[in-house]
């Protein structure tokens, strides 16, 4: 049920303290809601972008570098290479194959020729890329949020609703300031006031039903439109009551009180302090929310992206496509000449030098 913020008018007596801590407590959840929702649409965009501009070039690539590969494999038997060109080359393969395998899924013959430039087969390649992506992951949350990720909870297929639940938990605990250490006078007076919070919860609970289904019964109600109102409010308000949602008793009650009542500036100080605590909570909930946001598995491919501003994140991603389609013109212009048969050698040795950069000896040449 979503109702418009509601604030409390300054009248002819300046607010309360409370009365101003309620209402800024309500902006900033507003404030929180709005941000939540512009950054979902603002990574939905980026993901569908990303899926256009550089997802189809990502997996082109992934195709193209195993389909040179093979040849490469095959041509090398037909020409000389020196010591060196042969390292680099064997090294060049098995990085192609390693980039395209976390794309594509290989075939046999692909898996026996990584087999070839490999330490060890496919499937045991594949479980180490697996431990590594994990261990990059933990390493990841540690770093940035300093949470713990068990690793168990990643091994087979990950239940993504645990791994939240489980990083929300440790959020929740980071927050508040938990630690495994004996607890200070201020700590003991802060669980005494969350004690003295759930009573008053609980007290309000069942006062705000008994006030609302006072108001809400619609047998006292002779206006057929009303009456009407009434039974559909009273329907929300048990379910709410019986799921002893409280946040959801309050707001029922303020749409009812702002909409059939002039009295919601006069609320009681116990249930403006019920208020002002649940908002409390709530923006905390939201702020949470907003941080596990950018970690949601749906956005990982523009996890990289993900910070930015709509513009920024939109120019880098539609750059990103174009690099790899430079990359994939450059692949099918290589494997055109591999197949053709022409200047076979020349292209070998093009290949070794254009595309092994990432090499220990050409990054120190760099540096």
């Amino acid at each position: 049920m979503q109702n418009k913020p509601v604030y409390i008018k300054p009248g002819k007596i300046p607010l309360s303290k409370e009365q101003q801590n309620f209402n800024r407590f309500v902006k900033r959840i507003e404030k929180l809601k709005t941000q939540l929702l512009s950054e979902t649409d603002k990574l939905e965009q980026l993901n569908r972008l990303y899926s256009v501009e550089v997802y189809p070039n990502v997996l082109e690539q992934a195709k193209l570098k195993i389909q040179l590969c093979h040849l490469l494999h095959n041509k090398r038997q037909e020409i000389k290479l020196s010591a060196s060109q042969n390292k680099k080359l064997d090294d060049l393969l098995f990085d192609f194959l390693d980039d395209a395998f976390g794309v594509v899924e290989p075939d046999d013959a692909t898996k026996d020729l990584y087999s070839k430039y490999s330490s060890s087969n496919y499937e045991e390649e594949l479980l180490n890329q697996e431990q590594a992506m994990q261990e990059e992951l933990r390493d990841m949350l540690y770093n940035r949020f300093g949470l713990k990720l068990d690793p168990s909870l990643l091994t087979g297929s990950p239940d993504f609703d645990k791994i939240e639940e489980e990083l929300k938990k440790q959020w929740q605990q980071k927050e508040s300031g938990k630690k495994a250490k004996p607890k200070t006078k201020k700590q003991l007076a802060k669980e005494e006031l969350e004690t003295q919070k759930a009573a008053l919860k609980h007290k309000n609970i069942r006062s705000i039903y008994i006030a609302l289904a006072k108001i809400l019964h619609p047998d006292t109600e002779q206006n057929v439109t009303l009456k009407m109102e009434k039974e559909e409010m009273m329907k929300l308000v048990t379910v709410a009551y019986e799921n002893k949602d409280l946040m959801q008793l309050l707001q029922l009650q303020i749409v009812w009180i702002t909409k059939h009542d002039d009295h919601f500036n006069n609320l009681d100080a116990t249930t403006l302090n019920a208020y002002i605590h649940l908002l409390i909570d709530q923006a905390k909930e939201l702020e949470m929310e907003l941080q596990m946001l950018y970690m949601n598995p749906a956005y990982s491919a523009i996890f990289s992206f993900g910070r930015q501003d709509l513009k920024s994140a939109s120019r880098e991603i539609k750059y990103e496509g174009f690099a790899y389609k430079e990359m994939n013109a450059k692949l099918k212009a290589d494997i055109q000449q591999l197949e053709m048969g022409k200047r076979t050698n020349a292209t070998v040795v093009r290949c070794i030098r254009e595309y092994y950069e990432d090499s220990i000896d050409e990054f120190i040449k760099r540096v």
